[in-house]
């Protein structure tokens, strides 16, 4: 029964450090520059925001779509998927 407590504690505390590990790093993205260090190595990309504010009925909503290339025409899924964390860093910057 010590067994299965001192695992059970453990694996509570490692949760906790995973965890605030994760925000304290999203804290610390608050500029595209710093989102750029979740994008992979070797490629060189660029990015174009595109946005429509409306603000007609006194309140601004926004909607639009962030295009990142790495310069090739092929479409690479596991390269889109290595670079999504980078996109929802800048996303979270524009709300």
């Amino acid at each position: 029964m010590n067994k299965k407590a001192v695992y059970l504690g453990s694996v509570a505390v490692l949760s906790s450090l995973l965890a605030f590990h994760s925000f304290s790093k999203q804290e610390s993205l608050n500029t595209v520059e710093k989102c750029s260090s979740l994008l992979p190595s070797g490629y060189n990309f660029s990015m174009t925001i595109e946005a429509n504010i409306d603000t007609a009925n006194g309140q601004a909503s926004m909607s639009g779509d962030l295009h990142l290339t790495d310069g090739t025409q092929d479409r690479n899924p596991e390269l889109s998927a290595k670079v999504e964390p980078f996109k929802q860093c800048v996303i979270r910057l524009m709300k």
